[in-house]
């Protein structure tokens, strides 16, 4: 059985994917601060260990977990947003995407997703997403990535 930790975890979509796909899975652990969100979450999936705020979470103190789940804040990347961007110390929300790089430095998990909108490959914010990627091959990562249709047919 896959332990999975999920940052962001919104309504729990990723859990929901896993489940849909038939993979057995454990979620040790979410770290979510939208109490809407939580609500929901709680009322699909039944209570989980919430540890908030990913930015003030001391690594050591998450649950060890096979699957790194996270789907950081997308609205300052989106075409729809006002594009302030991710860079690194920013104080953006789609910022605390490297807030992850001490989840993933301290519990090393075997296995990562990511989930966001497509203009994270965009032209403004590539050259952020590669820096992503270069920081996960340093820590012996191997990525695949790619844009899909989330359109339900």
């Amino acid at each position: 059985m896959i332990k999975v930790f999920e940052a962001f975890s919104g309504i729990g979509t990723q859990r929901m994917a896993l489940r849909n796909l038939g993979i057995e899975h454990e979620v040790v652990a979410i770290a979510e601060i939208d109490k809407y969100a939580l609500a929901s979450y709680e009322a699909i999936h039944g209570d989980c260990p919430n540890l908030g705020d990913i930015s003030r979470i001391e690594p050591n103190t998450i649950p060890d977990h096979d699957l790194f789940t996270y789907s950081f804040p997308c609205q300052d990347i989106s075409v729809a947003g006002k594009q302030a961007g991710l860079d690194i110390d920013s104080g953006t929300r789609s910022g605390l995407l490297w807030e992850c790089q001490k989840v993933i430095a301290t519990k090393k998990p075997k296995y990562l997703l990511m989930e966001n909108v497509k203009n994270l490959v965009g032209k403004k914010h590539k050259p952020n997403f590669d820096k992503w990627l270069e920081w996960l091959e340093s820590q012996g990562y191997t990525n695949y990535w790619q844009v899909l249709n989330g359109r339900v047919k």
